[in-house]
């Protein structure tokens, strides 16, 4: 690949990284003029049949329904916690167990969120953790970058381990039904918790150094530093269980249960006390004592506010819905009978795709939404008040992603062109293999997050560079678990900036066309993570492995 060949393809993610962080143009601005470059590009330098791009970006917007459809549920979830007054008593119950934003990013955005991840995965934790921080008093830009940012760690395990059973299985050719294979999986994904344990034992910190840095009045780490002890306990309660329940029931579990453990774990330090700061922090500052109840929600006159029960009900609703549909055979197959298949769009091999729309966690949300209508007494006004919200709420989304999707698929499908290359990001992989094959342990993160950030799934990371990362392993000498723990971790990262993710969330919170400043502030926990993977990684090729 020649010097002017490498730059077009890393072109479609420096376009990106200028039009949304540094121009800050929004999403629904940046990701069309990045689709016009990235299928320029394909057709005039790649030499790309024109109908191979017209399919790849068919399937991009195909895609971009079904995420539409998540992102619809979501934000309808949210309407619906907001009209029936859910949100309200929520923030009420977590200003009872500590009215401290800090410890509260701890419980829900680092804890709840590993959960949501382990449970459901495909970008639904921040969808879900964001209004809730929100409702907690947390300001937009602040909840939508910690409810990102905190997505990283468990995404090793996914929805009920999809990114390993089917992005490094289906990326390396195996067949998941052998117990070799299981046996093989459960050390990749072992091994990437241990260096989870020292990369990730930060990430909490961080996010509150984040919070305290850059969203308070203040803009202190004085406030971040106070809560140093209970940040790394919060996140060893989560990583070291999450490596037992592996060790005990797979790789499928562990994450999910991880979190759990964790979450009860902290709830009850919480409540007694236990390495609690000794003074309450306010995004204003500080309250005189640690026991000064903050103000409490109003909700409305005439109405009474709901129990505790109640109000997080739905969320145990989504939760069980999520579960069961995942790991009972008879739900799975059920709401998984329902499939729109589209097979080689355009008759371009290769190039296909697929929905199942009761499977997808946008019709959990949504029989969750009729489920709170009916558990929170809501009239019919406010039930269509809910729908007219949710519907003016996602057109921004749909346009942006209609965009965004299929330039990443035009960037993903760019092979078996006139010039004779191998897709973009698989040449840029190629040659980042052939300049730093020597340190692969520190650069195979970097190509896991590379993935990530352009096709929006860490698992289709795993599954579209497995392949190049065990031959490049074998290549160089290094341990073949060690070079795809690298990579997965890696790709973990990449989750926190993937533009699907972003816009997203932002759709959630009401931040539409805010995508570069959001990324702006992820970018920071996701090069640390990376960085610090990379080194990792590098030690233990060099004097373990």
């Amino acid at each position: 690949m020649t010097i002017f060949e490498w730059i077009t393809a890393l072109m479609p993610i420096v376009a990106v990284l200028i039009l949304l962080v540094i121009m800050r143009l929004p999403a629904s601005v940046a990701m069309p003029l990045s689709l016009v470059l990235t299928a320029g590009l394909a057709f005039f330098v790649w030499q790309l049949d024109a109908t191979r791009i017209m399919a790849a970006t068919l399937q991009g917007l195909v895609i971009a329904i079904t995420t539409v459809w998540i992102v619809y549920g979501a934000i309808g979830m949210m309407n619906t916690m907001k009209e029936g007054g859910g949100m309200n008593a929520i923030r009420s119950g977590f200003i009872n167990i500590t009215p401290d934003p800090r410890i509260q990013v701890l419980i829900v955005g680092w804890l709840f969120v590993s959960f949501i991840e382990g449970a459901s995965g495909f970008g639904t934790p921040a969808t879900v953790a964001a209004p809730l921080l929100i409702a907690l008093g947390f300001p937009p830009i602040a909840a939508v970058v910690i409810a990102l940012s905190a997505d990283v760690s468990a995404v090793t395990f996914g929805a009920v381990g999809t990114p390993a059973l089917i992005g490094i299985g289906n990326g390396l050719s195996l067949d998941v039904n052998q117990p070799e294979t299981i046996e093989f999986l459960t050390t990749v994904v072992l091994q990437t918790v241990l260096i989870d344990m020292f990369v990730g034992l930060f990430i909490p910190f961080i996010l509150i150094l984040m919070l305290t840095r850059f969203f308070s009045k203040e803009k202190s780490i004085k406030p971040a530093l106070e809560v140093f002890p209970i940040a790394i306990v919060a996140a060893l309660v989560y990583s070291i269980p999450a490596y037992i329940w592996t060790l005990i029931l797979g790789f499928e579990f562990g994450g999910m249960l991880g979190a759990l453990t964790g979450l009860i774990i902290l709830v009850t330090m919480a409540r007694k006390g236990i390495l609690m700061p000794k003074r309450l922090w306010t995004f204003d500052g500080y309250a005189d004592e640690i026991d000064q109840p903050l103000e409490k929600p109003s909700v409305g006159k005439g109405k009474r506010e709901l129990p505790q029960w109640k109000a997080w009900a739905p969320y145990l609703i989504l939760t069980i819905f999520l579960v069961l549909t995942r790991t009972v055979p008879f739900l799975n197959e059920l709401t998984r009978s329902v499939r729109i298949d589209l097979p080689n769009i355009l008759s371009i091999e290769g190039i296909s795709t697929s929905w199942e729309p009761f499977y997808s966690p946008g019709f959990m949300f949504i029989l969750t939404m009729i489920a709170t209508f009916f558990l929170h007494n809501m009239s019919w006004s406010q039930v269509t008040s809910v729908f007219k919200a949710t519907t003016l709420g996602v057109v921004g989304t749909a346009i942006t992603l209609a965009a965004s999707v299929p330039m990443v698929r035009i960037f993903i499908h760019s092979e078996n062109g006139g010039a004779g290359l191998a897709s973009m990001p698989v040449e840029l992989a190629t040659a980042a293999a052939d300049t730093f094959g020597g340190v692969w342990p520190l650069v195979a993160p970097w190509i896991g997050a590379l993935g990530a950030f352009v096709s929006g799934s860490a698992t289709f990371s795993n599954m579209m560079f497995s392949s190049l990362t065990t031959n490049v392993a074998e290549s160089v000498g290094v341990n073949e678990t060690l070079a795809l723990s690298m990579q997965m971790a890696g790709a973990n990262a990449g989750n926190m900036i993937c533009v699907l993710n972003v816009v997203a969330v932002a759709s959630v919170a009401g931040l539409l066309g805010k995508e570069g400043t959001i990324i702006r502030y992820t970018l920071m926990p996701m090069i640390y993570y990376v960085t610090a993977t990379g080194l990792v990684g590098l030690m233990l090729a060099a004097f373990f492995l």
